[in-house]
């Protein structure tokens, strides 16, 4: 087989992997890509979470393949949460393939306003009803735990690099040794039609954590790269209703694609970014937004 076949160059069969968030959403529909492919699936997720429903789901769909999956609970909102994790996978696995870290909380204010037609009274009331614990909270989600469970799983990634390959090459030359980083689009544009300032403050800052990381595990070629989702439908983000928690209406018609992002198009891209098609990239963030940032920058 030529190593430029589909079949060689976006293979990742035989892996193994972790999706933190991995019961609903994006985590879900990534998990599901993988183990249709072939890789066995560690998805960790809350108490409240679906997770044996989940994990039986995903091995009915890497069932033909190969692929599948082990749900357990974790808390990433700490450091001896984070770790508990990393134990549950290294007492099971000696390397790991893939981490997709990928967990993450919205929380907008709780006394809400168009910020495009609100008075200065309710703007300031909107955005001072936002609560402190919620900003702490969204950054130990949405940033730190990223961080923590990179380093605390770092030699594990490191081993999977270090794979002797049939062809006599090493893992990390077909992809192995990936940190793949869920961040959004919130963090590539400042549109003022909705409020998620807590949101994209740790987005923004978890794109420039993908750097970061990639640089400090450069020696080992441990990559980290980012992905930045537009509008997909999940828990945290119903869409269709244009009422409650649906806070965009219909600006999904708005977009350029004119749908919303669904399990082909994250599961399209993290299989590229984790296969040898995508072992060349480090330390990038991809946007799949269908457009959105083409007009998004400050406008509705």
């Amino acid at each position: 087989m030529a190593s430029t076949e589909i079949n060689s160059l976006f293979s990742v069969k035989g892996r193994v992997a972790l999706v933190t968030g991995g019961t609903s959403g994006i985590g879900l529909m990534i998990a599901k890509g993988l183990v249709t492919n072939g890789v066995k699936v560690y998805v960790c997720g809350l108490a409240i979470d679906p997770i044996v429903e989940v994990e039986k789901e995903l091995n009915e769909v890497g069932n033909s393949s190969g692929g599948s999956a082990v749900g357990f609970f974790c808390d990433l909102l700490s450091k001896d949460g984070i770790e508990k994790a990393s134990k549950f996978v290294r007492a099971r696995e000696a390397h790991l393939d893939i981490l997709i870290s990928n967990a993450g909380i919205r929380r907008d204010p709780p006394i809400a306003c168009n910020p495009l037609t609100a008075s200065l009274e309710e703007l300031q009331t909107s955005l001072w009803s936002s609560k402190y614990e919620d900003w702490t909270k969204s950054f130990q989600v949405n940033t730190m735990a990223h961080y923590y469970l990179s380093v605390a799983l770092l030699d594990l990634l490191v081993a999977a690099g270090d794979l002797d390959m049939p062809d006599g090459s090493k893992g990390r030359d077909h992809g192995r040794g990936v940190v793949v980083i869920t961040s959004s689009i919130a963090s590539l544009h400042n549109a003022t039609n909705v409020d998620m300032m807590s949101y994209a403050s740790t987005k923004a800052a978890t794109d420039h954590l993908v750097a970061l990381l990639a640089s400090k595990f450069a020696r080992w070629y441990v990559r980290v790269v980012g992905i930045n989702p537009g509008f997909v439908p999940s828990n945290m983000n119903p869409m269709g209703t244009g009422k409650g928690a649906d806070i965009f209406g219909d600006l999904v018609q708005k977009v350029p694609a004119k749908r919303a992002g669904g399990t082909d198009d994250l599961a399209g891209i993290v299989l590229f970014l984790v296969s040898k098609a995508g072992a060349y990239v480090d330390g990038r963030c991809i946007a799949i937004d269908g457009g959105r940032t083409l007009f998004a920058n400050g406008q509705v």
